[in-house]
């Protein structure tokens, strides 16, 4: 009876420890909606992981484990899921509605998001930055496609070294931009019809972004994927080409380091980094 009472007063501390955990990231499930990058679905699952980790890694967890008291915290680990479930749903109504009723008119509406955005980037500026991303919250709840808003979110999480957290954000930028974008097609000099991208920069700089946290995390062929749809984009800009060859190196690819080395030399012969590039690509084995 006792075991049995020490085992309920454990669970319900944990609990009140998920649900206290979750509750301080409600502000940041409302960066952005949860059907629209893939990321963010993955978030539910990580909830039950945390659940069962917490019961697996303690001591308390390894006591019920091994005298087969699984049951009683069975029930309690679905009616916590059923909790998160629930907190799910209104965040996606909140994101719903969120974004349209605001009262305003779109001049008011403007300068309204003009003023939050001079907000948060003084207090980024004061390492205020708890404020700084409610503010910036608040601007994407007025306006859910604010790329500017998105933006320094993305810095702040990028500065926290909150690496998923900045990633996510650079993708849902990225799904914008990219629906933003608009294919030109020109003819050159002989004729040939040759297609651009009216926002390539903008493209190859969240790319050249996301790569860069990918390879603070250790995830050098993520970081790659990145960095090659960058230069497709910008297919002779010499950073991009820097990038994939000191990718390519760090992951032994002496095929892909040697091509975009002379790539590079074709485009910026006198870069200075050519020989250093150059020998360590002759190391590789």
């Amino acid at each position: 009876m006792y075991l049995n009472i020490a085992l309920i007063l454990i669970a319900a501390v944990c609990f009140i420890i998920i649900i206290a955990l979750f509750i301080r990231k409600i502000p940041r499930l409302r960066t952005l909606d949860v059907d629209t990058v893939p990321e963010a679905q993955a978030a539910k699952v990580r909830d039950r992981i945390l659940l069962d980790r917490m019961l697996r890694k303690t001591t308390a967890g390894k006591e019920i484990v091994k005298n087969k008291t699984i049951p009683i915290f069975a029930i309690l680990k679905n009616a916590i899921l059923k909790v998160f479930k629930k907190i799910y749903e209104m965040e996606k109504s909140f994101e719903k509605h969120s974004s349209g009723g605001s009262g305003l008119s779109d001049a008011e509406l403007n300068n309204k998001i003009k003023h939050l955005l001079d907000e948060a980037k003084q207090l980024i500026k004061n390492e205020n930055i708890a404020d700084a991303e409610k503010i910036l919250i608040e601007i994407i709840s007025l306006d859910h496609k604010n790329v500017d808003a998105y933006k320094m979110l993305a810095q702040v999480y990028l500065n926290e070294k909150e690496y998923k957290q900045a990633i996510q954000t650079f993708q849902f930028i990225l799904k914008v931009e990219m629906k933003n974008s608009k294919t030109i097609v020109k003819k050159d000099e002989s004729g040939k019809e040759k297609k651009s991208i009216t926002n390539a920069l903008e493209l190859a700089i969240l790319y050249t972004d996301i790569g860069t946290i990918y390879q603070k995390m250790g995830k050098n062929d993520q970081s790659l994927i990145n960095y090659k749809k960058a230069l497709d984009l910008e297919p002779n800009n010499p950073k991009h080409l820097d990038q994939i060859i000191e990718i390519s190196i760090m992951l032994k690819n002496k095929e892909m380091a040697a091509e975009m080395l002379s790539r590079l030399a074709g485009v910026n012969p006198e870069n200075q980094k050519l020989k250093e590039w150059q020998d360590k690509i002759n190391d590789l084995k």
